[in-house]
């Protein structure tokens, strides 16, 4: 059933345009999963979800599923089903995302047939040589300054969106009954001034 709603959703949210809206919420079905019953479901969950998205919108969009969302929500549902801290689930949940989303692009660039990852460290290297002109300073900058920005920027991106994603599946969560294991305090007291649903 959850992979049936995970697939559906998926395949709505691509066909109407609105995938990066539904963004939160794809990775749900395999987190509840993971959450009622443990990593093993979760798995199982996901794969019946991309054998759905196969057969539904082809092969290129069900390993696009897998890479950007599963990946994600097997890592968070499995850190949430051990109990891990959120000091150490964000961090987990954060390199799965960078791992998932650099396949991702490494998908997209053979299907295009356009190195993206070449695209993405040209793209760096023109803000930092933008930004060392309007510091005044000489030079273009090193290889290894615009390989360390851009893991740099990719890791804080993807930790914010991993805490973001905490918080609100702490709030969703607890809407449905569960809750999130080892929740910090802030998170606590901002989930619990909550009205009860």
């Amino acid at each position: 059933m959850l992979a049936a709603v995970t697939a559906l959703a998926y395949t709505v949210g691509s066909l109407l345009r609105v995938e990066a809206y539904m963004a939160y919420v794809l990775p749900l079905p395999v987190v509840l999963a993971a959450l009622r019953s443990g990593p093993g479901p979760a798995v199982k969950t996901l794969t019946a979800a991309v054998l759905l998205l196969l057969i539904l919108m082809g092969p290129v969009r069900a390993v696009t599923y897998l890479l950007v969302y599963g990946v994600l929500s097997l890592a968070l549902g499995a850190s949430w089903a051990a109990a891990l801290p959120w000091g150490l689930s964000i961090p987990v949940g954060a390199l799965a995302r960078i791992g998932g989303y650099l396949a991702y692009i490494a998908l997209s660039s053979w299907v295009t047939n356009e190195n993206l990852l070449m695209l993405m460290l040209s793209n760096v290297y023109s803000l930092l040589d933008q930004l060392s002109a309007v510091l005044g300073t000489t030079g273009a900058p090193p290889l290894l300054a615009v390989g360390v920005v851009l893991c740099s920027l990719l890791f804080v991106n993807s930790l914010m969106y991993v805490a973001l994603m905490h918080l609100l599946y702490a709030i969703m969560l607890r809407g449905m009954g569960l809750t999130l294991p080892r929740m910090p305090a802030f998170a606590q007291r901002a989930v619990g001034q909550l009205p009860e649903v």
